[in-house]
């Protein structure tokens, strides 16, 4: 018995040591977990800006090369106008030579007409030349500015790319501590499941003491002691009122006998004042006291009715003359 109460002890302060291991390792397993899964997670949004500004650096490639091409396009046109441009003022020369050469009024008239054609495709050349340039001045701007979005999302690219070796060394660290915190947790729990078992089966083994020492603080009795109905029952009230033979007094005319019924000093030991404060009944005692009904006891009249003084005295008067 004893052996198996300092074993029940020895398990409960071992119980108690692997508990706090435990929890220790919890909180260490939970707080190295939470910076695996930042590293991680911090690796993988690394990765999808990585992708995502691939994806833009595409689109942004795309459409410069639009551009550019449809500035070439433009740039071609612009030239081939300016070749229109010089042929037309050439012609427009030669025109004017010849009218100043010509003989005759129609044929004058003729090369006027010619010059006049010469001079309107001029100016539509011209015009075409002035849209040409403004629209190559909009596709340079746009150009330069898809080069400069170009530049940086192949600087953060570039960044990101220098920044995920670090994140995937700190990710691994992280996931090697994560495993043996879990390992060290793991093994703390088994150990606490196993003293708890350990616990039970000694707990098992020991006597059905603990319930008996339960007893023997007979809590409920000295409640059931405190037997409020039967210190009722005890003041038998209608006993008394019994016992006081009022007829048989008058009868026997006993006066001393129904002197001794008259029990003032029992009805004070019946009043159990102390064990009523023991029992911490305080209304009850007050009922106790019937003060009205030891009055009722005392019947004065009716003793006086029973002390039959002129019978007695004739009783004697005959006695005395035989």
């Amino acid at each position: 018995m004893a052996g198996l109460k300092n074993k029940l002890k020895q398990l409960t302060s071992q119980k108690s040591e692997i508990s706090k291991i435990r929890r220790k390792g919890e909180t260490e397993y939970k707080k190295v977990k939470s910076m695996s899964r930042k590293y991680s997670s911090s690796l993988k949004s690394t990765q999808k800006r990585i992708d995502t500004f691939k994806q833009t650096a595409e689109d942004v490639n795309e459409m410069l090369s639009q551009k550019i091409a449809q500035m070439e396009s433009i740039q071609r046109l612009k030239s081939a106008a300016q070749e229109r441009l010089t042929l037309e003022t050439q012609n427009k020369e030669q025109v004017e030579s010849e009218i100043d050469f010509s003989d005759t009024p129609e044929e004058k008239q003729s090369l006027q007409y010619r010059l006049d054609s010469i001079i309107s495709t001029i100016d539509e050349i011209k015009n075409e030349i002035k849209q040409r340039t403004s629209m190559e001045k909009k596709f340079s701007q746009a150009i330069d500015e898809i080069e400069k979005k170009k530049n940086s999302v192949s600087k953060t690219i570039k960044k990101n790319i220098e920044s995920k070796p670090e994140l995937a060394k700190l990710a691994k660290t992280a996931q090697q501590k994560l495993d043996s915190a879990s390992k060290k947790f793991e093994s703390a729990k088994k150990r606490e499941s196993s003293v708890t078992a350990k616990l039970s089966k000694v707990k098992a083994a020991i006597p059905k003491a603990k319930p008996k020492t339960r007893k023997v603080k007979a809590k409920p009795k000295t409640r059931k002691v405190k037997a409020k109905p039967k210190t009722r029952k005890v003041k038998a009230k209608p006993k008394t009122r019994k016992v006081k033979a009022k007829p048989k007094t008058r009868k026997v005319k006993a006066k001393p006998k129904t002197r001794k019924v008259k029990a003032k000093p029992k009805t004070r030991k019946v009043k159990a004042k102390p064990k009523t404060r023991k029992v911490k009944a305080k209304p009850k005692t007050r009922k106790v006291k019937a003060k009205p009904k030891t009055r009722k006891v005392k019947a004065k009249p009716k003793t006086r009715k029973v002390k039959a003084k002129p019978k007695t005295r004739k009783i004697k008067k005959k006695k005395s003359r035989r």
